[in-house]
């Protein structure tokens, strides 16, 4: 019989290689991370490292800079430890409260780290990954060190960028567009070099500095409509409604605008709703074309334009609101819900275009659309709320608190939620307490923002199979109407002050 060597070195070798990779697995995602301190938002690169080890996770957001009148002020690496995911479905929800050591970082463009000078600071920090994607809200409270509290959001596909458009660009010669936003400046088209300029900052803002103003132009009588979009312009006629003057957005495309962004803007989700302030005048008031206009898009990326030239199935969602009055010089906070569709498409790309007049080459010269602070809006409550197939009693979607009785015991099958949101993310928990449960569901917004948690204590009730058989007799028995009742049927009621069931 022959017996071969065994390199137990080699297979310890092996076994420890296995093991660290079960153990400490490394995703660095690339995102762009928003800081807002004070009301002031500043946007930069960063990296956010996600270690797993075991069944837990560290994050750690790399080189973290603050913004400040002399330039970037480098912060530190600021790491939490030991999340424990919450798993559903697909998605890992990490949410985690602790007071962090910020450590100097390694950026050796950075002549020094506040790091070196901080005291620990308590850091909370909601968020999820999904889809390969990095969504993650963190809170660094600094008060006794700087005095500020600092809000840092990661991840994009979620929100606009430059939401409060206090940030530009150039675009050609002196003309500027706000970043990630595009007007006749930068349009493609054989007509684009007579399109003229639509667009200016506005120092009339409902938050801020800057908001973006539209304006259209009238030559002999015709009207040159103000228009902005995250996508691009296309004029292509001379014919205002020719479809061939248009926004549009592909992800394929290449191009990039005067600060070196793509003309598109990603979106990895499902709002429920589009919010701006608006404010709205027109030159000269035209009854028969009153409207100012805001179109939203959601597309799986592929090409797609705004008003459309055939019908496109790669739309997930649209939102629009056609009929924008006159504001009489006051902002309005417009709301608009997003209509899904039935097409198999993933979400990739948005695509938001805003006109002085809902009507193409309509209205005046010097109408006037000034934007403010647009924002997705992702829901987050229960609209129903159901516990061993009844309806909790009073339920309100406002109201988090409830008690009720049950006759048996509440288990995950026979719980049933309802939640507002198209891509809310709900989670349900039930303890077992002495009198009974208690029963938790916890909604977060789709976008990690905000979460609302809703609690019920189920308590037991006394369950009475015969009435008329019970060791001590009752007096009178009510049902919970308060109405006396002569023979028990299934149900609850009241006697001699004890509140009991009948099976």
């Amino acid at each position: 019989m022959f017996y071969k060597k065994i390199d137990m070195k080699k297979i310890f070798t092996l076994a420890l290689i296995t093991f660290v990779a079960i153990v400490a697995r490394a995703t660095d995602y690339n995102e762009p991370i928003v800081v807002t301190v004070n009301g002031e938002t500043s946007e930069q690169s960063g990296v956010i490292s996600v270690v797993e080890n075991g069944d837990m996770y560290d994050l750690t957001m790399k080189n973290f800079m603050l913004a400040s009148e002399d330039g970037p002020m480098g912060v530190g690496n600021v790491t939490m430890t030991g999340i424990v995911p919450i798993n559903l479905g697909d998605v890992s929800i990490l949410q985690i409260s602790q007071v962090v050591t910020i450590t100097p970082g390694d950026d050796p463009s950075v002549p020094f780290w506040m790091a070196d000078f901080l005291p620990p600071v308590p850091v909370n920090m909601i968020g999820k990954i999904e889809n390969g994607h990095l969504r993650c809200y963190i809170y660094i409270d600094m008060m006794e060190s700087i005095e500020q509290i600092i809000n840092v959001t990661i991840g994009k596909g979620y929100q606009l960028p430059n939401q409060s458009f206090e940030n530009w660009h150039q675009s050609s010669g002196t003309y500027v567009e706000p970043n990630g936003w595009h007007s006749f400046e930068s349009a493609t088209g054989s007509l684009a070099s007579m399109a003229g300029h639509h667009i200016q900052t506005s120092e009339d803002a409902h938050s801020g500095s800057l908001s973006a103003q539209v304006y259209s132009t009238s030559i002999f009588g015709v009207v040159a409509n103000g228009t902005m979009t995250t996508g691009r312009l296309n004029a292509g006629s001379m014919t205002a409604s020719d479809v061939s003057n248009h926004a549009y957005a592909d992800v394929s495309n290449t191009d990039v605008d005067g600060n070196g962004d793509p003309f598109y803007t990603p979106m990895y989700s499902c709002p429920d709703s589009l919010v701006l302030w608006v404010k709205f005048k027109q030159g000269k008031a035209n009854a028969n074309y009153p409207y100012a206009t805001v179109s939203a898009v959601i597309t799986d990326g592929s090409y797609y334009q705004d008003p459309e030239d055939k019908t496109y199935t790669n739309v997930v969602a649209k939102a629009k609101n056609n009929k924008i009055v006159q504001t009489d010089g006051e902002w309005v906070r417009l709301s608009m819900p997003f209509e899904y569709t039935d097409n198999d498409v993933e979400p990739a790309a948005i695509l938001i275009t805003a006109s002085t007049n809902a009507t193409p080459g309509k209205g005046s010269g010097g109408d006037q659309l000034t934007v403010d602070d647009i924002e997705l809006i992702y829901n987050a409550k229960l609209t129903s709320l159901k516990v061993n197939g009844e309806s909790v009693p009073n339920f309100d979607s406002d109201t988090y608190d409830y008690e009720i009785e049950v006759e048996e015991e509440v288990t995950s099958e026979n719980l049933e939620v309802v939640a507002d949101g198209k891509t809310a993310l709900v989670r349900t928990l039930i303890e077992d307490k002495e009198n009974g449960q208690e029963i938790t569901v916890t909604v977060y917004s789709g976008d990690m923002s905000q979460s609302n948690i809703y609690t019920v204590k189920a308590n037991r009730a006394t369950a009475i199979t015969d009435v008329t058989n019970h060791t001590k007799p009752f007096g009178a028995i009510y049902n919970l109407n308060g109405q006396r009742v002569l023979t028990p049927q299934r149900g609850f009621y009241i006697a001699d002050g004890v509140k009991f069931y009948v099976k």
